[in-house]
């Protein structure tokens, strides 16, 4: 009989301890659940904004990329053109610099090289292949040598034409401005193929006091609506292209007039409405618009395709109510796996501060800035995922700079893209103190960022700028760049003349394999299952 008040004792204290726990443990998870039940609905109200504005970002990027690539072109030619490389007079020379040029930009029709007398090359590609036209001036009008070639050295048939023709009058011929920027015109009718469509230009002083000569690509509006339809397809709504003054140029939604099936693509009528509410607005970046538009409620929101100058801008747009219904379907499955995971990880919290008996109160850090990424990585020195490089063109040896020290750097770019990423110092010595680009002698930061960039393009490829985040950092007097590297999803190669290298990482140093050996790391670094095949 001793032994029932003791069992009865350890009965209600074990009940206390249960009851302690489970009712606690359920005040918590039906608040979690409370926040979660309220997240959902606040979501499900904001939902179509956030999906406008991921659509935007996502075509964003392939379009930039397409427009810093012809920057990055032109800036090329410009370069060449105040060196002196460009002889007019050698047209062979031209075609070879040039053809290999326009080959490899599918949206581009034509090249036009012309200077202040009036004199013009234009390179231009029709049915049959490669075609130039040489202007000069006489008597008011221009005298065109036409040429048809079957190779930049190779010409085929020769005629001749007079027309009432000047260069210096067109809409993209322009003086230099001294900084050597891209000249955009608005949209107009190209001369020798009668198309619409926007012209991109540079200019610059001739060497030895010749006059000043430009040099131009032509962009037709048929081959950037391609570009803009194929970046809709699977999007809901529209995509269109906008100028500064608020002009579209072009839509996803425009009808083809050589269309005949009864199905056609969304009106582009709502991009009008929607661009007068923006540009009434004052030009919102990235801030979604709510507008009514041909019965309906439509959601948009506007990129700049180059923050700095905001020439053009990429729209998208679509009715709400075609948002929220291709989301329904998701939205609720979604966010009960959520829900799930959110009460499993408030059981493991709970069990976690009733042992601990305490709960620490802790905000998440902030992403590291530009500098501390700077600090972080010469403090962690050289080594498989980390590079120093003093300078970017200099040989600090000859004081000169040398294509050498580029390729240097550019190699363990590559390296890192073939293997698992990595963060390149320029700037930075073997020893890891942060010496700057003093002895790089660039004009300032910016020619500094686009020479690097004009690199890259060059000898790797614009198509992997996705990979890349090239930032220029200061730290006091000194200033360094980092180009941080995330492993691409395919083999990346060095492009030095016709020959092309590959590399990879291996410890602190960037090891180029030999084709065989190239095969078999692809094969079993990137494509296991292929490797398995062929083992």
């Amino acid at each position: 009989m001793s032994g029932t008040p003791v069992n009865h004792d350890r009965t209600t204290a074990s009940s206390f301890r249960i009851s302690s726990v489970l009712v606690p443990l359920a005040g918590f998870l039906l608040i979690l659940l409370a926040m979660n039940t309220y997240q959902y609905l606040r979501v499900k109200d904001d939902l179509a904004l956030t999906v406008i504005n991921e659509i935007g970002d996502n075509e964003l990027g392939e379009l930039k990329s397409f427009f810093d690539n012809l920057t990055s072109k032109l800036n090329m030619v410009h370069d060449w053109g105040v060196n002196g490389v460009l002889d007019t007079d050698d047209l062979v020379g031209l075609n070879r610099k040039f053809m290999p040029l326009i080959s490899r930009q599918a949206p581009v029709s034509g090249l036009l090289l012309a200077n202040d007398q009036g004199g013009e090359y234009f390179l231009y590609r029709d049915g049959k292949g490669w075609v130039t036209r040489v202007s000069t001036q006489e008597n008011g009008t221009a005298r065109m040598v036409f040429r048809r070639w079957l190779k930049p050295d190779q010409a085929g048939k020769e005629w001749r034409k007079t027309r009432a023709y000047d260069p210096r009058r067109r809409p993209w011929f322009h003086s230099p401005s001294g900084k050597g920027e891209v000249h955009w015109t608005p949209i107009y009718t190209f001369f020798e193929t009668g198309h619409k469509g926007v012209t991109a230009s540079v200019a610059w002083q001739r060497p030895g006091g010749r006059g000043f000569a430009v040099f131009a690509m032509d962009i037709p509006l048929a081959n950037m609506r391609t570009i803009l339809t194929r970046l809709a397809e699977k999007r809901p709504g529209i995509l269109f292209l906008v100028n500064s003054a608020g002009t579209i140029l072009i839509s996803s939604g425009d009808r083809d007039t050589s269309e005949t099936t009864a199905e056609a693509r969304p009106s582009p009528a709502p991009a009008a409405t929607i661009v007068r509410q923006w540009l009434a607005s004052k030009r919102p970046v990235k801030k979604p618009l709510t507008v009514q538009a041909d019965g309906q409620r439509w959601i948009a929101s506007f990129r700049p395709l180059d923050q700095a100058r905001s020439m053009f801008w990429l729209g998208a747009a679509a009715p709400e109510k075609e948002l929220l219904g291709r989301l329904n379907k998701t939205l609720f499955r979604v966010d009960s796996v959520d829900v799930l995971v959110a009460l499993a990880g408030g059981l493991l919290l709970f069990v976690l501060v009733w042992r601990t008996g305490g709960l620490h109160h802790g905000a998440a850090a902030p992403p590291p800035s530009p500098l501390q990424r700077l600090r972080r990585c010469i403090e962690q020195g050289e080594g498989a995922e980390v590079e120093f490089k003093s300078t970017v063109r200099t040989n600090l040896k000859s004081g000169k700079p040398g294509k050498e020290i580029e390729l240097a750097w550019l190699k363990a770019v590559v390296a890192f893209l073939n293997s698992n990423g990595g963060t390149l110092l320029l700037g930075v010595d073997d020893d890891g103190v942060l010496v700057g680009l003093a002895a790089d002698n660039f004009d300032n930061p910016d020619r500094c960022l686009l020479h690097i960039k004009n690199l890259l393009n060059q000898h790797i490829g614009a198509e992997f700028a996705r990979c890349l985040e090239v930032t220029l950092v200061e730290d006091g007097d000194n200033q360094a760049v980092l180009i941080e590297c995330r492993p691409a999803t395919e083999p990346v190669f060095l492009k030095i003349g016709k020959n092309e290298e590959f590399y990879i990482r291996s410890g602190p140093s960037s090891i180029r394999l030999s084709p065989s050996r190239m095969v078999s790391y692809i094969l079993q670094n990137r494509n296991p299952a292929a490797a398995r095949r062929a083992a």
